[in-house]
């Protein structure tokens, strides 16, 4: 399991659900239609794009951003 390095340096479990929401509110705030599912392969595709950015099973939640935006 991941972990999570938080802006302000605490740690936290990977939740792949607050990535999914991320998109969800990306979608929402440009007003584009989208499908639950197409959320999900989305927030695989992130997880996808930082997994070589993963240091000792932690990712900075920067790196994690980078990857949202990366992807989308």
């Amino acid at each position: 399991m991941y972990k999570v390095i938080k802006r302000d340096g605490s740690i936290a479990d990977f939740n792949i659900s607050k990535i999914s929401e991320a998109i969800k509110l990306a979608f929402e705030s440009k007003e584009k239609q989208y499908h639950p599912s197409t959320i999900d392969f989305l927030a695989l595709k992130v997880t996808a794009d930082f997994e070589p950015k993963i240091k000792d099973h932690c990712i900075a939640v920067e790196d994690i951003q980078d990857s949202v935006e990366n992807v989308l």
